[in-house]
């Protein structure tokens, strides 16, 4: 589990200095603190990242958008100059972000990684998926604000926050940029005061001191070599070089005070929706019929048949497994009692079940009369549309059942739950090799959703009609 101390670097507003400080923040806490493991990555796309701390030409083929996919992010690091541990950055994050809408799930990932120290997140200037992201999982949020505007835009950064249960105070705002030859009459003698004044007045906490604007630190990213140089290395002689050096410090103590008690928290909530989903998964397999469905049949101590039928009725109260021969010899005495042959048989497994693992079917019982119920049997697609189906009337049973394999409406009394004159629906799905994998948290919400996009879809039938 981690136990990494999350800094964000963000601002709505561009040409604050947001990479600068990003990437010289992680030189300077390794230079003040040796053994601390620092991290730096960047949901932005101009790879100044990669050309300040990439040690060789070449490149590999996992960057940041692999952190989205499942790869543990510490298998994403790479050897940095200055001894700062650095994840490649990306230009696939734009189309990546179309199929992403968690942002809690960068915080998991992270949380359950083994990255340690100080982790160090640049953001674009744009409040997207990414920098939601990464402000969701921050201990600190550090925002750079030169101008009025950029500390009109922190309104935006906080709302977020709040809209995610998360306080204010995360957020600390450095002026930076400050040309310190701008002087003013009256209270405020600088932009550095005035700005200071103004974030701690509209309730903002705010970094001691600030970051000036220095053309020596510009130079160190735009020059004729068209490399980037660190302040440390290449501006010491710059009063930036100080306000680096007092910045870093109070980050360092707010990490040493405060600890990485965002990734702490995180993991909590993690372990206990982990047990409450078991417990879930426990329950769902406990309240299981103890028999094929069909036939009666217990289930084997070993486990469920292979490829055997889920079940479920649309209250889900009543669930359980049917082997696929048990139901493919029910759905033939009432739906196909026309095929016979072992090759109409293999004809009936085509048709109904095909070539996936994990084909859908519905039965349906709608009450016709006092005599009669209607009885449908739909094959469906993944997303619970109807591809095919047939329809039957069977007359209701007498009050003595025959011995021997259950009939279908003995199958609709079973979940009846007490009531079986009124409208049921039955959904099946073939498990797979595994069958109970389908009750676990992920696979039987989709289960789920699509049961409950067959109901509606009935409901809209219903109206139609």
């Amino acid at each position: 589990m981690s136990s990494a101390y999350i800094v964000v670097i963000a601002s709505e507003k561009g040409g604050v200095g947001k990479t600068t400080l990003a990437t010289n923040l992680a030189i300077y806490l390794k230079g003040l603190a040796e053994d601390l493991p620092v991290t730096l990555f960047s949901f932005d796309n101009h790879f100044t990242i990669d050309q300040m701390f990439r040690l060789s030409k070449t490149t590999g083929t996992r960057d940041v958008s692999h952190l989205f996919t499942g790869v543990n992010p510490a298998d994403l690091l790479v050897d940095g100059q200055y001894g700062v541990n650095f994840i490649p950055s990306s230009r696939n994050l734009t189309g990546q972000q179309q199929q992403l809408n968690n942002v809690e799930q960068l915080a998991q990932i992270i949380s359950r990684s083994s990255l340690q120290g100080v982790v160090i997140i640049d953001t674009s200037p744009i409040l997207d998926f990414y920098t939601g992201s990464a402000l969701f999982a921050a201990d600190r949020v550090i925002v750079p604000i030169k101008d009025a505007p950029s500390l009109e835009n922190c309104r935006n950064l906080t709302d977020f926050l709040l809209q995610h249960k998360r306080s204010k105070t995360v957020l600390k705002l450095l002026p930076c940029l400050i040309d310190t030859r701008i002087r003013f009459d009256g209270p405020f003698r600088n932009s550095y005061q005035l700005l200071k004044a103004y974030a701690i007045n509209r309730g903002y906490r705010c970094f001691e001191g600030y970051i000036a604007k220095s053309p020596k630190v510009e130079s160190l990213s735009t020059n004729p070599s068209g490399k980037i140089y660190s302040v440390m290395t290449h501006g010491r002689n710059t009063d930036v070089h100080l306000q680096l050096t007092h910045l870093t410090r109070q980050v360092y103590l707010d990490y040493l005070e405060h600890g990485p008690n965002r990734l702490k928290e995180i993991a909590n909530q993690l372990f206990n929706q982990d047990k409450d989903f078991l417990q879930k998964y426990h329950l769902r397999v406990k309240n299981l019929q103890p028999h094929c469905l069909c036939c009666n049949r217990p289930i084997p101590e070993t486990g469920i048949w292979p490829n055997a039928f889920f079940l479920e009725n649309e209250t889900g109260h009543f669930s359980g497994f049917i082997e696929q021969d048990c139901l493919l010899d029910l759905l033939l005495r009432n739906f196909y009692p026309e095929l016979r042959s072992q090759e109409q048989r293999k004809l009936l497994h085509e048709i109904l079940i095909g070539s996936t693992d994990r084909s859908l079917l519905l039965l349906q019982k709608t009450p016709v009369n006092q005599e009669q119920n209607k009885i449908d049997l739909f094959r469906l697609d993944q997303s619970g549309k109807k591809i095919t189906g047939r329809s039957i009337k069977l007359k209701k049973p007498g009050r003595l059942q025959k011995k021997g394999p259950i009939s279908l409406l003995q199958l609709f009394d079973n979940g009846s739950m007490g009531d079986p004159d009124r409208f049921q629906q039955l959904l099946l799905r073939q498990a797979g090799k595994n069958p109970l994998d389908l009750l676990k948290q992920h696979d039987y919400l989709e289960w789920q959703t699509l049961f409950n996009q067959v109901q509606i879809d009935r409901t809209l039938e219903v109206e139609a009609e």
